[in-house]
């Protein structure tokens, strides 16, 4: 998928990549925000495309002039679900609006999991009496 305008001096090009970059870039500034996790494969793309290449955390449907992203990730613990959730679609719109001038009409946050930090041991925790 590519975003295409026209103007009298020529066209405008923006890829589906470029658009997932910018997305990717302002919800990783959010506090909360771990990692991203990789989407579920959309088999009828994969059919279409004939590739089973590893799915970026974004994905970009366009409608006419309108712009929906889907962005998966995973948050850090303790936090809040709805707050950070609301923090990235604001930053993702935000951010996709001013650099490439399109309208975009819906961000979806999909929370895939919670990064939990690593003990450093094997062992599992102990309580102390």
């Amino acid at each position: 998928m590519e975003i295409t305008s026209s103007h009298e001096k020529g066209n405008v090009i923006i890829s589906e990549e470029v658009l997932a970059s910018i997305a990717t870039n302002a919800a990783k500034d959010v506090d909360g925000v771990s990692s991203f996790s990789n989407r579920p494969v959309d088999v009828v793309s994969t059919i279409k495309s004939g590739s089973l290449k590893v799915m970026s955390p974004v994905r970009v449907l366009q409608n006419g002039d309108d712009i929906t992203i889907s962005i998966y990730l995973n948050l850090e613990p303790n936090t809040k679900i709805r707050a950070v959730s609301q923090n990235v679609q604001s930053s993702v719109k935000e951010a996709v609006q001013n650099m490439t001038g399109k309208l975009v009409s819906k961000v979806n946050v999909i929370v895939a999991g919670i990064d939990f930090e690593e003990n450093g041991s094997n062992e599992p925790l102990q309580n102390e009496e």
